[in-house]
């Protein structure tokens, strides 16, 4: 007998047989009409698969998961004590390569006000108006605090900052690296002037402060100097752009929120009728196609820290993962039969399910914007806990890594046309199709929609390796992208709104930083 009142309709005239489920006999107890779920989903047979695959699966997605979840968040120390490898020499320690930061902290608002110095000087009256806590700082950022005074406040302020910072690496006993020649070199600069650098100490700090470090050794000059003018005067396109992104961040979320609340108001009134076919208990080469794609993942990235050679092409060693989402064809599965039950399908046709899939991620905005939020909030309650822990001292500052951003801000074209492609084609192709397509078909076969929403969001998020702090925001979006599939049925919904998400972030942060870097 049937026990799952989640999934099928009761139905009190026909007899309860205790007999396994098949297309067959359930056509008979419903007199041959289709079976549906109580939110009106079409039921398939269970997907191909025995009782053992089943469970070797679920145990193989258990260890997998693990697996990627523990070396996500270990230390790389650990690692390479695990595998007896060595570290490779970091990149911020040589002179011609970008010094590390916050790029959200501190080189935003440096490369705005450097960028547009002419036009927005008059209403940067100081420091403060651009960075609230400089005790927060790692030692680089707060060179470029020192630069940026330069430059608004004078000559003075800066040499104070400089003076105060040897002071204060001198008393934690900091090593003589680069950071210590930065100042050594800006200090002769701001004492003797700028012609009394040597080459390669004006190649150092341009490499390492790119546009605000540019800009500094140009100090002195009067603004209208062609050597200057041409670092200063890109205020205009950088004003149209924030008019804009600041418009669209006025706009969308609001369209996005009356969206959101119109849409649970029809869900729950059951206006919106629920097209994913749910299959029945049982199967289990979906689950398989989900801890193939994590396996395989695992093991790009272990064979990167093991083999550091191919790090630098893991980029393009992403694609080979598009390989995995077909699984269920080597398997067995017919073609038709695969693309129904995954999703690759039409729908109700292309250009409803390209709108359908607008239109829900503009709902989803306002969700994401909560995530964003839920992030900040557990941000400053990790940095109160740690005060707390180490009896009120402020503790050690640590500059927030996002690899996609530094990326982009580090000017390699090559490898932000590659990150570029990999957002907009790879992403919504590949994990849509193995998270809403594979892993959540799965889970709907035992759990309710929004749970199954909830657990492939979840998985989803934490994949990227962004740490549990950071994940808010992303299990906000991967809950709508399941909700688009179980609306849609097709995962082109979902597949839109994915590229519409990675498109607008990438694409954004690229435009930024170009009219931000000043002339090469």
């Amino acid at each position: 007998m049937n026990t799952d009142p989640n999934e099928h309709q009761p139905d009190k005239d026909r007899p309860q047989l205790d007999t396994a489920w098949s297309p067959v006999a359930d056509a008979m107890r419903h007199d041959l009409s289709n079976p549906t779920t109580k939110q009106g989903n079409p039921i398939d047979p269970p997907d191909l698969g025995t009782p053992t695959s089943r469970a070797l699966a679920l145990l193989s997605c258990i260890v997998v998961v693990a697996m990627v979840l523990l070396w996500t968040n270990t230390g790389e120390n650990f690692k390479h004590k695990l595998f007896g490898t060595q570290p490779a020499p970091t990149a911020v320690e040589s002179p011609d390569r970008p010094a590390r930061g916050n790029f959200g902290e501190i080189d935003i608002p440096a490369r705005i006000a450097m960028r547009g110095f002419a036009v927005f000087k008059p209403h940067l009256k100081n420091m403060s108006m651009l960075v609230k806590d400089e005790t927060l700082l790692i030692d680089e950022d707060k060179v470029r605090v020192i630069l940026l005074a330069g430059e608004l406040e004078g000559t003075e302020a800066a040499l104070e900052r400089i003076e105060a910072l040897k002071a204060e690496r001198l008393e934690h006993q900091q090593p003589d690296d680069l950071v210590a020649s930065d100042l050594d070199i800006l200090e002769a600069m701001y004492i003797f002037g700028i012609d009394a650098l040597e080459d390669n100490e004006r190649d150092q700090i341009a490499a390492r402060y790119g546009l605000v470090g540019q800009v500094a050794l140009t100090h002195g000059l009067d603004d209208t100097d062609p050597r200057r003018a041409e670092l200063i005067d890109g205020a205009w396109p950088i004003i149209i752009f924030m008019s804009i992104a600041g418009l669209v961040l006025l706009i969308v979320p609001l369209a996005g929120l009356c969206l959101l609340v119109l849409g649970i108001v029809w869900v729950s009134s059951g206006k919106i009728k629920f097209r994913n076919h749910v299959p029945a208990k049982g199967g289990s080469v979906f689950l398989e196609t989900y801890v193939v794609f994590v396996g395989s993942f695992l093991a790009m990235l272990v064979a990167a820290h093991i083999f550091p050679q191919i790090a630098p092409y893991t980029l393009i060693l992403q694609w080979l993962m598009l390989a995995t989402i077909f699984w269920g064809l080597f398997r067995g599965m017919r073609r038709q039969s695969w693309r129904k039950a995954i999703g690759w399908h039409k729908g109700e046709g292309v250009l409803k399910e390209i709108g359908c899939g607008i239109l829900a991620y503009i709902a989803s905005v306002p969700l994401f914007l909560a995530g964003t939020l839920i992030t900040m909030v557990l941000l400053v309650l990790q940095k109160f806990i740690k005060t707390m822990l180490s009896n009120g001292a402020a503790p050690e500052p640590d500059p927030m890594s996002n690899p996609i951003v530094e990326i982009i801000a580090s000017g390699d074209v090559f490898t932000v046309i590659l990150l570029f492609l990999l957002a907009v084609t790879w992403a919504p192709i590949v994990e849509e199709t193995v998270f809403r397509g594979a892993l959540f078909r799965h889970l709907r076969s035992s759990m309710h929609w929004v749970f199954a929403a909830l657990l492939s969001a979840a998985l989803f998020a934490f994949m990227h390796s962004y740490g549990p702090l950071m994940v808010s925001p992303l299990i906000a979006l991967g809950f709508m992208f399941a909700f688009m599939r179980e609306w849609r049925g097709s995962l082109i919904a979902p597949m839109t709104a994915h590229f519409l998400h990675n498109f607008t972030i990438i694409g954004a942060t690229v435009l930024f930083v170009l009219l931000t870097k000043g002339p090469s």
